[in-house]
């Protein structure tokens, strides 16, 4: 072999294990978690998972702000909450994630009949109002 390849050849292979080196190390370099967004390395789009917090705990949790070394608690106004459909996700299935319970998938049909065309079979990436 010429010595230009032998030498272009290595370049390469030292290349390819510098960059699989820096993907392992640093897991928020890689493609999917620079869709999830910061702070959620491996989750899903559309997805934000924050132990210890349920979508439906999520807007009854107190926020305070501190201003000048004083507390001041702030109020969140509560809009509608949304959800993406995963593949495989049934409306039992998501009643079940917002409301602990799977019989409450009517409610979800009922606020979601302009964008749920079959019940049996919903498409991964319908975005779905869930009603209080």
């Amino acid at each position: 072999m010429p010595k230009d390849y032998k030498i272009g050849m290595l370049v390469g292979l030292v290349l390819v294990i510098g960059a699989g080196l820096t993907l392992s190390l640093h897991p928020s370099l890689t493609i999917k978690a620079s869709i999830a967004g910061p702070g959620n390395a491996g989750a899903e789009p559309g997805h934000i998972e924050q132990p210890g917090i349920t979508p439906s705990s999520a807007n009854s949790l107190p926020i305070t702000a501190e201003t000048k070394g004083e507390q001041k608690e702030v109020k969140i106004i509560e809009g509608p909450k949304y959800h993406t459909v995963r593949n495989g996700e049934t409306l039992s299935g998501i009643s079940y994630q917002y409301y602990g319970t799977e019989n409450k998938w009517q409610k979800i049909l009922d606020a979601n009949k302009d964008a749920i065309k079959d019940v049996k079979n919903l498409k991964p990436g319908t975005r779905l109002v869930i009603p209080e």
